[in-house]
């Protein structure tokens, strides 16, 4: 490498730069994680869950998972439960209410294997940014409890059906996005519970269209980051480190596709001889490092998901070229804000 370092130390700098920034990064959330705490439970909750919990779930689907976990549900003896969905829903619902609860499956697809992947680092990323300045980028939209001042504020309920982009596209989608906005721009506190005591089992798309899912998603951060970073602005007196983290994520698209460019102009430069400019090093070295670092740094970031199912080691090539294709993705989903 102290070759190819000579052969064009200018192209290598930069990149160098950009490497050792991320992962200097990354190192500081790392340790922000370690040292986080989840707020104790109390001994003696100021609430009764059977007097002061109500329990909201929207849904256009039902099935085994959520069978199993309406009766997670009913286990803490909320106030009441109320299901938001379709008309064609509730003969189902209904059905499911005189059923017998069939456990789910513990088998995964690639395509849960990857969402699950996703989570463990969005797991990391919100403990270590509560930890360093008490704020999140995303409120959970699976579960997450609020206070009932906060969902019946007839301002917040005109702002939440009113939601739109650039004034003219009617929102349907983002309800996690347009929440932690919200708690943030009204000055209310928020704290993620990263502990097994507070975990939740989710499922995802067992099939390719879970990709149509991570779109959705792709294009609700856009808007959402966008507005809270350059419209909104509270982000960045609130939760300072937020908003970097926002920031860096707007760039990180183009500088991870940065590294397979530079990577196809060494292999090409390499397969020159190096009396008309080519590199020392040979094409299949520059591959071979460039797999064995990928491998092993992605691995590293998904070492706590690997710990408790360690099957998964196998789906690791598939999240590094799923990777590539999400970072084009977010550039897709940056054009097309208004879908």
């Amino acid at each position: 490498m102290l070759y190819l370092t000579v052969d064009a130390f200018p192209v290598f700098v930069p990149f160098g730069v950009i490497g050792f920034y991320r992962y200097l990064w990354y190192i500081i959330r790392l340790i922000a994680y370690f040292i986080y705490r989840p707020v104790p439970l109390p001994e003696n909750p100021t609430y009764i869950a059977s007097e002061d919990v109500t329990i909201i779930v929207p849904t256009i689907d039902a099935g085994e998972e959520f069978k199993e976990a309406a009766n997670s549900w009913l286990v803490g003896k909320p106030k009441e439960i109320i299901i938001i969905t379709e008309e064609k829903m509730l003969g189902p619902l209904q059905d499911l209410a005189n059923a017998r609860v069939q456990p789910v499956g513990a088998s995964m697809t690639v395509w849960e294997v990857l969402a699950a992947f996703r989570l463990t680092i969005r797991n990391i990323e919100i403990s270590s940014s509560t930890h360093i300045d008490g704020g999140l980028p995303c409120l959970s939209g699976r579960t997450a409890a609020y206070r009932t001042v906060i969902l019946k504020d007839p301002e917040f309920l005109h702002g939440f059906t009113h939601d739109y982009w650039l004034g003219k596209y009617h929102l349907n989608s983002g309800d996690d996005k347009f929440l932690t906005r919200w708690m943030v721009s009204h000055g209310w506190n928020t704290y993620v519970q990263v502990c097994k005591e507070a975990e939740l089992l989710s499922t995802m798309k067992p099939n390719w269209r879970f990709l149509k899912q991570v779109l959705r998603w792709t294009r609700n951060t856009w808007r959402s980051d966008l507005r809270s970073l350059f419209m909104e602005r509270h982000i960045w007196t609130s939760h300072p480190y937020v908003a970097y983290t926002m920031v860096d994520k707007l760039f990180n698209p183009f500088t991870l596709l940065a590294g397979p460019v530079l990577v196809a102009y060494i292999i090409y430069k390499s397969t020159k001889p190096v009396d008309q400019g080519g590199f020392h090093l040979p094409w299949w070295n520059v591959v071979l490092s460039y797999i064995v670092w990928l491998t092993a740094t992605r691995t590293a970031k998904l070492l706590p998901h690997l710990w408790t199912r360690p099957q998964d080691i196998i789906h690791v090539p598939a999240f590094i070229l799923f990777g590539y294709y999400f970072a084009i993705m977010k550039i897709y989903a940056l054009l097309t804000l208004h879908e």
